[in-house]
Order: structure tokens, then C-alpha cells, then sequence
């Protein structure tokens, strides 16, 4: 079997820029799909993340405060937001003026559904430095409703310079997952 088997080679081609943490977790939620467009939770296996565990989050989008809450964030997640952000909604953790424009990426994610992507990237003349990678995908919850985002964040800067560093990043790449092909066996 290649590297990243269950990652259909179109969606490789476009996610061209990602890194090893963006499509390990991409792997592995290609592969617990079998057969359906968004796989559920229950189907999650941390274990295949290895190292980058560290590096993911989930959300839940909560009908009654109408917002995602953080249900579980990895150490290096925190550390990049500079608080622990497991227990906080989405506009706590990237405030009020930034709410709006992430609220609304979020919930076409579990709502389309679709799988998002970013990079950030700092140019300084003719150089360009990889500063941080987001890719969030969707999950059904214990009901079957696709409620979950599951995302990693590979950060090199914290997050919570919001002059520097803006928390929605103006380049993202969005792909419904039904034009997303289940090529793997759902071993991942």
C-alpha cells in the first residue's frame, strides 16, 4: 500500500501543499469513511495520528449557544492559542471580530459537508516561511448528524498575536466531501 492510500489522487493533487500532519489526519479520515461521505466519530482511532495527536482538536456545534465548543484539543493546540481552549466555544477562542467569518467556514463544513484546508505563510522578501496549516473535516456525532469538525493545527507561531496572525486565514481550499472518491479499505 502508498503512503496516504486512502487520499483519492485528486484531492492529493489539489491538497499539493499539505504537510505530513495535514494528510496523516486526512488519511485516516479518508479511510474511516468506507463507503460514506462523512465517516462518524465512533469511528476514530487517535492511535493512527501518532505524534500528531498533539496537534488536533474537535468541535461540536452546540444547537442552543449556536456556536462549536471545543471537546478535545491537543497540547500543542493550546500551547498555539496561548489558553486551554478544550470546554471554550468558537468565538471565545477566536473573538468577537473574528467570529463571524469562522462561524460561518465552520458550519459549511458540517453543513455542506466539505473538507477545508489552509496554509499561512509569512513572505519577507523573496523568501516565503511556512507559518501554520489548519485542515478541519467533518464528523457525525453518536446520532448520525454531522455535527463535529475534527482539525489539526500545525503551528510554528502562537495564534494569539491578532495583529500579526488573523485567525481566519483568507487562502482556504474547500472540497464537498461527496466529490471526495473512498479509495482506501477502511483499515486507517
Amino acid at each position: 500500500m502508498t503512503e496516504f492510500g486512502n487520499i483519492p489522487d485528486d484531492v492529493r493533487q489539489t491538497l499539493h501543499a499539505a504537510g505530513r500532519p495535514a494528510l496523516t489526519l486526512l488519511d485516516s479520515w479518508c479511510g474511516m469513511r468506507v463507503g460514506r461521505a462523512v465517516p462518524r466519530r465512533r469511528d476514530f482511532d487517535p492511535t493512527r495520528l501518532g505524534r500528531y495527536l498533539a496537534k488536533v482538536y474537535i468541535y461540536q456545534f452546540d444547537d442552543d449557544a449556536g456556536d462549536f465548543v471545543c471537546r478535545l484539543a491537543g497540547e500543542q493546540v493550546h500551547e498555539a492559542w496561548g489558553v486551554r481552549i478544550k470546554g471554550l466555544s468558537l468565538r471565545e477562542v477566536v473573538g468577537d471580530q473574528n467570529h463571524p467569518a469562522a462561524l460561518v467556514r465552520w458550519r459549511a463544513v458540517v453543513e455542506a459537508p466539505l473538507i477545508q484546508y489552509g496554509i499561512l505563510e509569512e513572505v519577507a522578501g523573496r523568501e516565503t516561511r511556512r507559518i501554520g496549516e489548519r485542515l478541519i473535516v467533518p464528523m457525525c456525532d453518536d446520532d448520525g448528524q454531522v455535527r463535529l469538525v475534527l482539525g489539526l493545527g500545525d503551528y510554528e507561531v502562537r495564534q494569539n498575536d491578532r495583529d500579526w496572525i488573523q485567525p481566519v486565514w483568507a487562502d482556504v481550499i474547500r472540497i464537498p466531501c461527496a466529490d471526495i472518491a473512498n479509495v482506501g479499505d477502511g483499515s486507517a
